[in-house]
């Protein structure tokens, strides 16, 4: 019988182990002996794995970036007995994949069933869709003998955070496809984790015809395995259910122990009930939110610590959760919560105005007025300034003065480059311009404000990084000169603490006449002296913008970044408290149309795939707008990798104040003109054009003179 196969193993390390990586081979029960041996060259192992006698062994290799130094050790290049140390986690220098191990529950130490074996290969397949779908890279497929396994190859630091995410991603997937034939084991997060050597034998017990033992292989075998971005993993991790609301000042303290069976049990849903190794699943007999989904597509978590999950593996589904399956059969079940934030919203607009005992009237101010009284009032009309996003401006007129709007996108969404925009675009409207820009120095905000203000004819490409662009310094003195004293940058060596600026902002803004204040972003200040609680705090500065915009009549936007968002980013993702979407006019949402983008607005709104939409970079979502009651409506943007501008169509160039002379346009050189002069004269020698009328032009006979090929004949 043969023990391994010299191939597989050589194409499975050439797929795992490629660049002569360092390796640790592990043979146990190998004549009950134990063997271990460091290796970079697989001729070498394959020369020692000769020696061994392997009837009854199994062969493992680690699957991680080994320490170099482990390759110092006694067993270097060769397989040694009773060795002093193998490969412990601290001997692992980074994650290069994540192991999912697929194998049939069976009695210890024997082989699988070829029956068991296609349930795992079955189960494996599913993962492996379901993985994709939210963004995994293409995994290297194995078969161990008795199970499959999938590797997803990823770039991770050994350290605690990340040895917990791989930990909670393989719990994620036992909670959700873990089955009463085959589980996944979620004992391979550890770092020094060995796998079975693919191409070798596996000996589980003894082979009989129903349980043979079964040569281990690589099922695929890429030229490149792509690396799954650590963003992905943690989107896996955020199905799994969190703790169950914490006591709260509405539920007294003492929120009652919530029995999901019995809640299952009151509203007549059909389940079917197992454990797993963190708690216990009810397989529902069909989706509440879609009867067509059926079969174990939905379930329902109960987790050993009391945090309760929903999860329906149908795209259409895949953004509900534990809470909305219960608003859906008790639609008042987070009354109770809901009214104690109203509550506290109500209270915070007015919590720095003591309980009036009296209303003292005034002359000519009735108490309670009619429609006649309010209707003879003069109202201030509203002024607006233009961001210069034409469709932006002609659904919502433009930013009003005196309200304040909110921003909100994920990482490299566009945020500030959009900001940037209607900052150079109120300034060439002839509007006075403040910003505070927190994350950024501000020489490097400037560079990416003269490059969208100069436009593609003044950019130019760094030589020494590609990608890389910037302005002259005549061009960016000529800039400056024209934002002159409309345009202010808070200098963010005086700090971020937000009442000190406060007194700051309100100063530039009544002594400069300021038209918009731009806040980039929440997250940047330090408003710990507004209230010791976060949310009290963010509730207070919301309120202290609002008095701000409305007593000097100027519009402020300020930037609030998003929690970690699993579905479609919307308002009620953004980071904080509820008052900053509530209290605020206006929100805006950007977005980068990706793939994620894609996909996850074809579920929400149903859009098809060649929607105009998908065409643009980037899109301006208007989630709130007070003054017409918007929301939902979507503004296509495409981006300029030279300017980082946002433009309304890939043809427009904006040809802002500072620039008088040429239009955008450089002249062309002597040289460069004889060439533009050569290339016309091609052109008109190759056009067919040329061959139509004695003269080479066109009469109006020649129009009228069909031969049926037009597609206007008929």
């Amino acid at each position: 019988m043969a023990y391994y196969d010299e191939a597989e193993i050589r194409k499975a390390l050439a797929i795992l182990k490629p660049n002569d990586e360092i390796f640790e081979i592990r043979i146990l029960g190998a004549a009950k002996k134990n063997f271990s041996g460091y290796f970079r060259d697989v001729d070498v192992m394959l020369e020692e794995l000769k020696k061994i006698d392997l009837r009854g062994a199994n062969v493992y290799f680690s699957v991680n970036s080994v320490n170099e130094a482990c390759y110092d050790r006694q067993q270097r290049d060769k397989l040694i007995q009773y060795s002093k140390a193998t490969t412990s986690d601290n001997d692992i220098c980074s994650y290069d994949y994540i192991m999912i191990d697929l194998d049939p529950k069976r009695p210890t130490d024997t082989s699988s069933t070829n029956e068991q074996v296609q349930i795992a290969k079955d189960l494996g397949n599913k993962i492996y869709q379901f993985l994709k779908g939210i963004g995994f890279a293409q995994p290297v497929f194995g078969f161990s003998g008795n199970g499959v396994h999938l590797l997803y190859k990823v770039a991770l630091k050994n350290c605690d955070d990340n040895k917990f995410l791989i930990k909670r991603a393989l719990e994620t997937l036992a909670l959700l496809f873990d089955t009463e034939e085959v589980q996944v084991d979620t004992t391979t997060f550890n770092p020094s984790r060995i796998c079975k050597l693919y191409g070798t034998l596996a000996q589980k017990g003894s082979s009989t015809a129903k349980r043979p033992h079964r040569m281990s292989y690589v099922l695929n075998g890429p030229e490149e395995v792509a690396v799954t971005d650590i963003e992905y993993i943690r989107k896996l991790v955020g199905y799994y259910p969190v703790e169950l609301e914490k006591p709260q000042r509405y539920n007294n303290y003492n929120p009652r122990e919530f029995d999901l069976e019995e809640w299952i049990d009151k509203y007549h849903l059909n389940y079917k009930k197992t454990s797993f190794s963190g708690g216990t699943k009810y397989l529902l007999d069909c989706c509440p939110f879609d009867s067509n989904h059926k079969g174990k597509d939905a379930a329902l978590f109960k987790m050993n610590n009391g945090a309760i999950g929903f999860h329906c593996f149908h795209n259409s589904c895949a953004d509900k959760t534990w809470r909305d399956v219960r608003l859906l059969f008790e639609p008042d079940a987070y009354e109770q919560k809901e009214q104690y934030e109203q509550k506290i919203k109500y209270q915070s607009f007015n919590r720095d105005k003591p309980p009036v005992q009296h209303i003292e009237e005034k002359a000519n101010e009735p108490i309670f007025e009619t429609a006649l009284q309010i209707l003879e009032k003069k109202e201030e009309p509203k002024t607006y300034i233009k961001t210069g996003i034409t469709d932006f401006d002609q659904k919502t007129g433009g930013l009003i003065k005196g309200q304040v709007s909110l921003v909100s996108g994920v990482r490299g969404s566009a945020k500030s480059t959009w900001l940037n925009q209607v900052t150079l675009n109120a300034l060439d409207a002839g509007n006075r311009v403040a910003v505070f820009s927190g994350e950024l120095k501000d020489t490097r905000y400037m560079n990416w404000l003269y490059r969208q203000a100069a436009g593609k004819a003044y950019v130019k490409a760094n030589a020494k990084f590609e990608n890389s662009y910037y302005v002259e310094e005549k061009i960016q003195h000529k800039i400056a000169q024209w934002l002159g004293e409309n345009f202010y940058l808070y200098n963010n060596s005086y700090g971020n603490d937000f009442n000190a600026m406060l007194e700051q902002f309100e100063k530039i803004v009544k002594e400069k006449k300021l038209d918009l204040l731009i806040l980039d972003n929440l997250m940047a200040f330090n408003i710990k002296a507004l209230s010791e609680n976060k949310f009290d705090a963010q509730s207070e500065f919301v309120l202290t913008l609002h008095r701000m915009a409305e007593e000097n009549n100027i519009h402020i936007i300020f930037v609030a970044h998003p929690r970690k968002s699993f579905g479609f980013l919307r308002l009620d993702d953004v980071s904080g408290s509820a008052d900053l979407a509530n209290a605020v006019d206006n929100a805006f949402i950007v977005h980068r149309n990706n793939r994620d983008f894609q996909t996850k607005t074809a579920q929400m709104f149903g859009w098809k795939q060649d929607d105009e939409i998908y065409l643009a970079t980037n899109v301006i979502e208007v989630c709130k707008e007070r003054e017409n009651g918007l929301q939902d409506v979507f503004i296509p943007l495409f981006f300029e990798t030279e300017t980082k501008r946002l433009k309304n169509d890939f043809a427009e160039n904006i040809i802002y104040g500072w620039n008088t002379g040429d239009e955008g346009f450089t002249s062309l050189s002597e040289e460069e003109a004889k060439e533009v002069e050569e290339i016309f004269e091609d052109i008109q020698e190759e056009s067919p054009f040329n061959l139509i009328g004695d003269e080479g032009q066109l009469s109006i006979e020649d129009f009228q003179q069909d031969d049926g090929s037009s597609p206007f004949s008929n």
